[in-house]
Formats: C-alpha cells, structure tokens, sequence
C-alpha cells in the first residue's frame, strides 16, 4: 500500500531519525515522508534516496516555545495532501500527534519514540528552567493547552506501537491512548559492526543535550583513577550553549566531537574500550545496541529504556546516576580487559534479536 509518514523536522542524526530511515528503506509498503522541515546538511544523508515531501515554508524550528507553537499547535492549520494514499503514519517523538486533527480521512497509526517530554510530570520544570524567564509563562500555557489538544488527537490513532515498554508505560500514565499497544522495539544493522581493537578511550555517542548528561561523563572520568584513558564525547549538535560549557569543562584527555562524519561512527564504536549511556529517563536507545554490535561493554544509567537492552553483569554494568559509582565502573573496566573481551562477546551474541529486519517485520505487520 501507499503509506504516508509524518515527522514534525528532519534536522539531527538521532534515534527517531534512524527509525524512520530504516522504515523508509525495508517496508515492504511504498512510503513518503512529510514533513514541516527538513535539513539535509544536518540530518542523514540516505534521507535523498527517499521520497520526502516539504509541507509548507521549510523554516527552521529556533528553539522549544518556537517548536511547540510552531510545529506542534501550527499543525491544526495544515492539511496533508494524502489524496493518493492507503493509510497515515505519525511518528510521535513529542509534536507530532497533533498533526492527526485536522488529517484523519485515513486509517491513521503512531509509532511513538516519546510522548512530549516537557510536558511528561517528571520532565516539565527541568525544561522550564533552561528557558529564559520572559518564556516561562509561554511555556505553561503552552504545554497546559498542549495537554488538552494532545488527548483529542490521540483518539484520532487506529493502533499505536512504541519503541519500548517505558514509552508504553508513559502514554498509559498520560491517559493517550486506551487499547492494546504494541512494544516494537528499534533495531540494529547486527552485520554492520567488524571486530575493532579495545583502544583506551570510553565513549559516549549523543546527541549534545542536557539530558543526556555529557556533563555527568566529564565529572566521572575525572574521579576515575584510569591513568592512560580518555573520554570521547560525541554527536550531533543540539544545544549550542551547553557545548561550550562542555567544552571549558573538558579538559586534559577529554574530546568533544560535534562533527563526526557518518563513516567514522562505525570505528568508533569498534575501537573504544567501553561505551557510555547517561541520559536521563532515556525511552530506549538504538546507541546501546549499537555498541553491542561493536563488542563493546555496556555502562549506562538506572532508569529508563537502557534497563530494557542491558544486562548488567552479562552485556555491561548498570549504576546508578552518581559521580563516584560511575567512575568506579570505569576503572573496575579499566582493570579487567578480560572482563571488557566477556561482555562485550555476550553482548554480541544478545543484540542478534534486534536486528532492523525483525524490527520491520513487526512493524509492516501492525500497519498493514
């Protein structure tokens, strides 16, 4: 069938992003993507393979309140021209859902990364503080009105899928969405990664956002005792601000990449020592199952999706989000390479059940 697929922006190399492009390249339907915006200097570059439709005047999205009045409330004005098509996709990373009120003539599905993280409880003052102070007001009457706009547009999905079972948990505990939700969770091209060399450096591939928490990385390499390491920060750049503040914390032995190109991922991850993971209440996380694909051990944060893809003792090491117990999973690394060649081999063998192709034969097999 002829499958429309919505994304607010197309502007990053993130996880939403690689979902996208992997349904793009495998369904077995024909798929074009809307969008609002999109920046092909600063997003993958497979997407110019693809059919990708611009909606409206293609202006960059300047910041939070600029997104949410914008590219999610500006959306009850814009109709999809989806005349020649079988059936809506709406990828819901936050923003996209309000896309169905006004385009709903079809069987209409979601494939949810995350509910609006600003507006989710545990969320909503942490983003309110990064904002100036004149912009906080916009801010609370924005996510209220979101809120509200939000439920309606949920109603309006004939089946929803997420990328985990926290993001599941979360539209349940925000009343979107009352029937059966299907978990499918993200994959990895398992074939992609060759056998590298454990070089000393531990890596954390993100994108530069204060949740992700590179901030947290700095901290810990530091009071690790790991004479002869170095800390590799990098990916796409999100926060403009928060870079340079990483970058007058860095120091001796820590890097921050902001421009990687696409062909040195993959090296990357298979000469780095160990794998970081940070961020705060991650939804999932393609990054870790990449880093297994690599071989590479595992040290992520407590909480959220990473608890899903690892498993601490047989694939890496789970801590908690403290200075002092993540510093101290590095060095007893560190100490131990064969420890590092162990779990990074289980890791290996595990991720074989996450591969793109499983991923998209579930995937086809809910929309259609």
């Amino acid at each position: 069938m002829n499958l429309a697929l919505y994304h607010p922006w197309l502007k990053s190399k993130g996880g939403a992003e690689k979902v996208l492009l992997e349904i793009m390249k495998r369904s077995e339907h024909d798929v074009t993507l809307f969008t609002l915006y999109h920046d092909p200097e600063e997003t993958f570059d497979a997407f110019q393979e693809f059919d990708i439709e611009v909606v409206g005047d293609n202006n960059e999205p300047k910041g939070f309140v600029d997104k949410v009045w914008r590219f999610g409330f500006g959306t009850l004005f814009t109709k999809l021209p989806l005349e020649d098509y079988d059936s809506l996709l709406v990828s819901e990373a936050g923003l996209g859902s309000l896309i169905t009120l006004r385009n709903h003539s079809l069987p209409v599905h979601c494939y949810c990364h995350t509910p609006l993280r600003a507006a989710l409880p545990g969320f909503h003052s942490v983003y309110r503080k990064e904002l100036k102070w004149y912009l906080r007001p916009l801010f609370d009457i924005g996510t209220l009105v979101y809120d509200l706009l939000e439920k309606r547009a949920w109603k309006k999905f004939d089946s929803v899928m997420a990328n985990s079972e926290l993001t599941k948990e979360r539209i349940k505990q925000k009343g979107l969405y009352d029937e059966e939700i299907e978990v499918v969770n993200p994959g990895v091209d398992t074939d992609e990664f060759e056998e590298g060399e454990n070089n000393s450096y531990f890596l954390y591939p993100s994108r530069f956002r204060r949740y992700k928490r590179q901030d947290l990385a700095i901290e810990a390499f530091r009071e690790a005792d790991i004479e002869g390491f170095e800390l590799v920060l990098a990916g796409s750049a999100q926060e403009e601000d928060y870079i340079q503040e990483l970058e007058e914390a860095a120091g001796e032995n820590v890097e921050v990449r902001t421009d990687v190109p696409e062909e040195e991922w993959r090296e990357l991850y298979e000469n780095a020592y160990s794998v970081l993971f940070l961020a705060e209440q991650e939804d999932w996380g393609i990054a870790p199952l990449e880093a297994m694909a690599a071989g590479k051990p595992v040290i992520a944060v407590k909480g959220g999706g990473y608890e899903e893809v690892v498993e601490h003792g047989e694939t890496g090491v789970l801590v908690d989000p403290e200075t002092e117990i993540i510093a101290a999973a590095m060095e007893e690394l560190a100490e131990d390479e064969k420890a590092v060649d162990m779990l990074g081999r289980h890791g290996k063998q595990v991720v074989q059940a996450y591969s793109w192709e499983n991923f998209i034969e579930r995937f086809d097999g809910v929309v259609g």
